[in-house]
């Protein structure tokens, strides 16, 4: 039995308890914020990483879990109907025991073709079906155009987490394990171990291949770079063996005039690809691709091989998490909005919305009045900073409207086919609204998730309300402590819309140039600035930060600790009886603690690997010392002589 009441009633938000007061916090802040708890927290053994977001997250899992049991037992709604029976379908073990390879049957005839004209049809139809193929398709405001949904076609077909994966000399012994884990899992299907062998270094060799032409996570990061619109007709010529034309032809979605490629190089190389290889070995790439995809929601044999590759070998984690945990995640995935709903209702008060504007409207007022005063911004870029600012939106709690499933056949008897039927309802859903106005009410998040966002194409900030609760924001607590948690990320995600990316956005959410080339100069040197900074963060021996792959989400947090600071400092003139101390600590030193323990973490080695190759965020040790260190005020806070360290301030 897990210990559910003990997590439910855990506190984890801000505590002097989790200090180590003997570090400098001069010199190692992270510690001093964060030291007894590092010391007195093992990362559990179903997780590769354990830390404050984690812990709450941990909390909403039982939360969720028990809307699902609800759901499963006693439906009192049509939506609550669907839960339960999408729960019941993945917890039914001893069914998905017996079907064995059953469900993927039909995805696996779809790949008996005897002739390449078939391909491309093929291609069309298992990205339909939710396999992953050499490319991602999808829907989102145009970057050029945000008041209408473009097609955005975007490389894919890996299956390990980023390029690096397959070409560095360093990920090797990785490579080699994912080459195993290939043959085990053709065996499990039935191979033999020869034929096995056999498929599994031709897959490793055509996603090697894709892997030398596959655009970097750091590469993709600009967006100018990253938009680039081909007339369909262009499309199809260009890239024929990718079915194209076959998708539209053979789906009914009607063609748009246009799509926009991330990476036409990539695309350019991957036909190639496809026109060179055997038919044979493309169906068996395409195989593997449906095989490792379904992988989670098949019999248990499939299930444990494939934690044993990319949780235990690849993360380092030590035991599988728990089958209720992951169900939960994948349901939140498939049919988020019907889990959000019910969560929102059972959970969610309008008491937080209300304390949350506060802060946002106190953050918003504080980055205005920087706007207005940055020292680096000549007069025009300053007038369009601010005209993009007064259209500046922020969306808190959960959405207006819900997305309506009712069209998705959830059944309590087959695990695979709701997934898949819920991604064909997803694709449906972007496909048909290509072209289109967007729709400003729409949420990228569900309502129990424990993250928040900034959308660049729509100008706006979106905070789920799983996130408005210890460790960020706890109505209990001192202005000081929340401004340093809920507030440092409501002014992070404004940031983000001045960032190096945010940056290329008009107040409209479309992507044009509205700086002076001497100001676009002088954030540029600052930027870079930022990159030399975090580069210079050790992660592991040998391992630093991928400054500018972090870039933005740095310059966000460092944004994010000089804006909330200041705006506490306006809080406590406005309410003087709130400026006080409180456990020997001034509301000062409470706020930068109150932000260094927000990113306390524990991690294991192979996941911080992982993550500094395809994270764009720094580690939570990084953003726990950096952003305060920088602040001017830092210094005096903790009783300290100025030290010579160069104070970057953007924004």
């Amino acid at each position: 039995m897990d210990n559910q009441e003990e997590i439910l009633k855990r506190y984890i938000g801000f505590s002097k308890d989790y200090m180590d007061t003997s570090r400098d916090p001069l010199n190692d802040f992270y510690h001093y914020c964060n030291g007894k708890w590092l010391d007195q927290t093992p990362i559990p053994e179903d997780r590769a990483r354990y830390g404050a977001f984690d812990m709450l997250y941990e909390k909403n899992m039982y939360l969720l879990r028990k809307i699902l049991e609800d759901s499963e037992n006693s439906p009192i709604s049509a939506e609550e109907q669907m839960l339960g029976n999408f729960y019941r379908s993945a917890m039914d073990t001893e069914r998905l025991e017996e079907l064995k390879f059953k469900p993927i049957e039909g995805l696996m005839k779809k790949l008996e073709i005897s002739s390449r004209d078939e391909l491309p049809a093929l291609l069309a139809n298992l990205s339909i079906n939710g396999v992953q193929i050499p490319f991602d398709m999808g829907s989102a405001e145009d970057a050029k155009n945000a008041e209408i949904y473009s097609l955005y076609i975007s490389q894919g077909g890996l299956t390990l987490p980023d390029r690096d994966y397959y070409l560095n000399e360093s990920m090797k012994p990785i490579l080699y394990a994912y080459a195993r884990h290939v043959e085990n899992m053709f065996v499990l299907y039935g191979y033999s171990r020869e034929m096995a062998e056999k498929s599994s270094g031709t897959i490793v060799r055509i996603e090697t291949e894709m892997a030398k032409f596959s655009r970097s996570k750091t590469d993709l990061r600009d967006v100018e770079k990253a938009y680039n619109p081909v007339k369909m007709d262009d499309l199809y010529s260009s890239y024929p063996e990718m079915g194209f034309r076959a998708f539209f032809e053979n789906t009914g979605f009607k063609a748009p005039e246009y799509g926009i490629l991330d990476a036409p190089e990539f695309f350019e190389r991957a036909n190639q690809l496809l026109q060179s290889e055997s038919l044979e070995n493309i169906v068996e790439y395409l195989k593997w691709k449906i095989l490792t995809g379904s992988a989670p929601f098949l019999h248990d044999a499939v299930v444990q091989e494939n934690f044993n590759f990319f949780r235990k070998t690849l993360l380092g984690q030590e035991k599988i998490t728990p089958r209720w945990k992951t169900v939960v995640n994948v349901i939140d995935s498939s049919i988020g909005d019907y889990l959000g709903k019910v969560y929102v209702e059972k959970h969610f008060g309008q008491e937080a919305v209300e304390k949350i504007t506060v802060l946002v409207n106190d953050i918003k007022s504080t980055f205005r009045e920087r706007l207005e005063n940055v020292p680096w911004m000549g007069e025009e870029t300053r007038k369009r900073a601010l005209l993009k600012f007064s259209k500046f939106n922020a969306k808190i709690g959960y959405p207006e409207h819900f997305k309506d499933y009712s069209s998705i056949k959830i059944t309590p008897d087959d695990y695979l086919g709701n997934v898949l039927r819920s991604g064909y309802y997803e694709t449906n859903r972007q496909m048909q609204r290509v072209g289109k106005p967007v729709d400003k009410t729409e949420w990228y998040m569900t309502p129990p998730t424990v993250n928040a966002y900034f959308n660049p194409m729509g100008n706006e900030i979106v905070f789920p309300a799983g996130i408005m609760q210890p460790p960020f924001f706890d109505p209990d607590m001192d202005e000081a402590v929340n401004y340093g948690g809920i507030g440092g990320v409501i002014a992070h995600e404004i940031t983000h819309g001045y960032d190096d990316q945010g940056s290329h956005f008009d107040e409209n959410g479309n992507m044009v140039n509205w700086w002076s080339a001497e100001d676009k100069k002088r954030f540029d040197e600052l930027a870079q600035k930022v990159v030399e900074l975090y580069s210079a963060q050790e992660i592991l021996p040998g391992l630093n930060v991928n400054g500018k792959l972090t870039l933005g989400e740095n310059i966000a947090d460092l944004g994010a600790v000089l804006i909330a600071y200041e705006a506490l400092q306006k809080r406590l003139k406005a309410e003087p009886g709130k400026n006080k101390s409180i456990d020997g600590l001034s509301p000062e030193q409470r706020f930068f603690i109150s932000w260094g323990q927000v990113w306390r973490t524990q991690i294991r080695d192979n996941e911080a690997r992982r993550l500094a190759t395809i994270d764009p965020h720094s580690p939570g040790s990084v953003r726990s010392q950096i952003p305060a260190w920088n602040h001017p005020d830092f210094c005096k806070t903790f009783n300290h002589e100025k030290i010579n360290r160069e104070k970057i301030i953007m924004w």
